[in-house]
């Protein structure tokens, strides 16, 4: 069965409903094939109309319909996707939209181009939609303090709640503490073999060093699995002078295992992350921008010392770079397509994102211990003149309109 989609469909008053199907049979037929639709027109467009969380689109259907649209953008997404196929004046009219829109700061687009374009385009936004929707309620764990250098990575909680629907949950590193205490290595020895004899190479961390960090793992999900957490960040820094372990471990398998989890508790960093991980299925990296090779050719390193095994074709065991205490993981993995994102600003506003094409992983000993080698498609001048925030996400593959698309729909744009 084929999933719904709303279609509110404006035509000029020289036009008729059934002359939108046949003036516009191609993207008619494609939309009939692939989805379930209803088509709204704008006199239906009342108070009490019921959309739910079936993805909302405009079809400018013809010209002359500007003041239409105006008039009834409030019943319209806050997202407001605007499908022209250029025949009948339409995209004059939806650019012409668009312009007003960014005047009165609403959020959109126009989808013009071939048939196979729009397809690709009208795809991104369902499942920018669905992933939204199943963003909203979902419960993030700040598992104490963000650490004292993240002067500019928290988020207005209130924001995060009006924008993504997600709620902030505050919870003391001592739940961790604790847990970690009671818990005996018993349990986390089975975690720490599999860990161990799924590797490429152990260097520095003896076994017992990798059964106190699967111990960690155990508590931090416990505490994830007590608050009803769908994502967390961790304060690992500050678990090192007590535990004399690390969190590198624990994160890396929570995000192997579906729960978007990262460090140091950057706030906007992992809202990124649960973005990317909900809307491509994929274990994500949060990384350092750590060194530029090549401005000219975007060629840059970002690097930490945790990844989920999963994204990885290998992986190393190591010991945490700034501590030499504790576990990391070294991944390796061959030259493919990858995309770097960043959701950030207090009230998550802006957004940054790049196609990357991984070339290479390093081991330089002055980096953490993950080091991608990466070529950018946008400019580097970014990361020396706007960055949002040290820590960006990597995702594997080419998810850029999909990932954009999702966190304008959320209510970020561009930064500029």
């Amino acid at each position: 069965m084929n999933l719904r989609i709303n279609l509110v469909t404006f035509t000029s008053v020289l036009s008729t409903r059934e002359s939108v199907f046949t003036d516009h049979k191609q993207l008619v037929e494609l939309l009939n094939a692939n989805y379930d639709v209803n088509y709204i027109f704008p006199e239906e467009l009342s108070p009490t109309l019921q959309l739910g969380n079936d993805p909302t689109m405009v079809f400018v259907a013809s010209g002359g319909v500007e003041e239409a649209v105006k008039a009834n953008i409030d019943r319209l997404p806050s997202y407001v996707l605007l499908i022209a196929d250029g025949l009948k004046n339409s995209l004059a009219a939806s650019l012409e939209i668009l312009s007003w829109m960014r005047q009165a700061g609403r959020n959109g687009r126009v989808l013009h181009g071939d048939i196979n374009y729009i397809e690709r385009g009208i795809a991104d936004y369902v499942a920018a939609n669905t992933a939204a929707c199943k963003i909203k309620g979902m419960r993030v764990g700040v598992i104490g303090k963000p650490s004292g250098w993240l002067i500019a990575s928290n988020v207005d909680y209130d924001a995060a709640r009006q924008r993504w629907g997600v709620e902030m949950i505050d919870v003391a590193l001592d739940e961790v503490l604790k847990r970690y205490e009671a818990t005996p290595d018993e349990p986390a020895l089975p975690i720490a073999e599999a860990f161990i004899a799924n590797a490429a190479a152990v260097k520095e961390p003896p076994k017992a060093e990798v059964v106190k960090a699967a111990r960690l793992y155990l508590a931090v999900k416990g505490v994830c699995e007590e608050h009803q957490l769908n994502a967390l960040t961790l304060n690992c820094f500050d678990l090192i002078p007590t535990t004399r372990s690390t969190g590198c471990l624990a994160l890396a398998l929570l995000n192997q295992n579906g729960i978007p989890a990262g460090c140091e508790g950057d706030e906007q960093t992992l809202l990124t992350m649960l973005a990317a991980q909900v809307a491509t299925g994929e274990p994500c990296f949060m990384a350092n921008p750590s060194m530029i090779l090549d401005n000219e050719q975007r060629r840059i390193i970002l690097a930490h010392c945790t990844i989920a095994p999963s994204m990885t074709d290998r992986y190393i065991i190591r010991d945490h770079y700034e501590s030499s205490s504790g576990v990391a993981i070294e991944g390796v993995i061959d030259p493919m397509e990858m995309t770097i994102v960043k959701c950030g600003g207090q009230k998550l506003d802006r957004y940054f994102i790049s196609e990357a094409q991984l070339t290479a992983c390093g081991d330089n000993p002055n980096m953490c211990r993950t080091q991608f080698h990466l070529q950018l498609k946008e400019p580097l001048d970014y990361f020396l003149q706007r960055s949002i925030g040290n820590h960006h996400v990597i995702v594997r593959g080419n998810h850029r309109a999909l990932l954009e698309t999702l966190l304008r729909t959320l209510g970020a744009s561009p930064i500029s």
